[in-house]
């Protein structure tokens, strides 16, 4: 009877090690996308690329173009990602852009390759809070449906992210840019939130759309800095900014502006500038100051 007694659970120890190991076996990123369940994966090093296209069937959406959804949340934290990480493919004659249907979020991860989310859809949260990017970040093209977050992100890169749209928050505070930076042409349908951060090289925001208020208090704008044919639907402030050479030049500002305390080293050029309830006051000595 002992024997028997003891069999079973030297049976029933080996059935559970069995399901604890193909459950471990099961749980990687491919393989919780691939059944649709979310991913949170944390202190985690990735030796091998990241890559989103390729996880699940794509679908032709028009000619030449194929779309892969991913319907799991996604979230890394404290992640370090040593090979590119993406969700854009172009062959050249195809391209693959994938749409996340929930949370995409990488706070505090480390990225010491290229970052690729070129045409990317995201439906949920994006967070790159406290991230680094060591190599190119590519949001060209991409679609932020909720609020989104790059406080305190890190781009020793370039970094591009023309033709974008935000249609919630855009937080973008306390961010560090060390090489040249774009948002050219992008949609800002909330708040864009800049302030405190520091742009060491050039920085393109021209032709940016901003349809609720633009916060760029206390923005260190390094080298040149270029926000013409712009339009700022509601308030703008850049209260206490640095900057060497900032062109405003063709700008809109149909709300309330704010550009005292701010310091130039060379000039603002505000000329062929509309400002619907007049020039703001700005005390920077007029000899810095372009105005037509």
């Amino acid at each position: 009877m002992k024997y028997l007694i003891l069999l079973s659970i030297i049976i029933l120890h080996t059935s559970c090690a069995t399901q604890n190991m193909s459950k471990q076996k099961g749980n990687s990123l491919g393989d919780l996308i691939k059944t649709h369940q979310d991913v949170y994966i944390e202190n985690q090093t990735f030796e091998d690329a990241v890559d989103f296209t390729s996880f699940l069937k794509k679908h032709l959406i028009s000619e030449g173009i194929y779309q892969v959804h991913i319907n799991s949340g996604l979230t890394f934290k404290n992640c370090v990602f040593k090979k590119p990480v993406y969700s854009f493919f172009n062959d050249g004659s195809n391209v693959v852009i994938v749409t996340f249907g929930k949370n995409l979020s990488f706070i505090e991860c480390v990225f010491e390759d290229e970052v690729n989310f070129r045409g990317s859809t995201i439906s949920g949260r994006a967070d790159f809070t406290k991230s680094t990017f060591k190599g190119l970040a590519n949001f060209e093209e991409t679609t932020f449906h909720q609020n989104t977050f790059f406080n305190w992100a890190k781009f020793e890169k370039e970094h591009r992210f023309q033709n974008s749209y935000f249609l919630q928050k855009a937080n973008f505070m306390n961010t560090e840019y060390f090489a040249n930076a774009s948002f050219q042409s992008s949609t800002f349908h909330s708040e864009l939130q800049l302030s405190a951060s520091k742009f060491y090289k050039y920085a393109d925001l021209s032709l940016i759309d901003c349809r609720g208020n633009a916060l760029f208090n206390y923005t260190e704008f390094w080298e040149r800095a270029d926000l013409s044919n712009s339009t700022f639907s509601q308030n703008f402030d850049f209260v206490s900014t640095q900057n060497q050479r900032t062109n405003f030049r063709g700008c809109k500002f149909m709300g309330q502006t704010k550009f005292f305390k701010s310091t130039v080293a060379e000039a603002l050029d505000f000329s062929k500038c509309f400002f619907l309830f007049g020039k703001p006051e700005m005390n920077l000595g007029a000899d810095k100051l372009v105005f037509d």
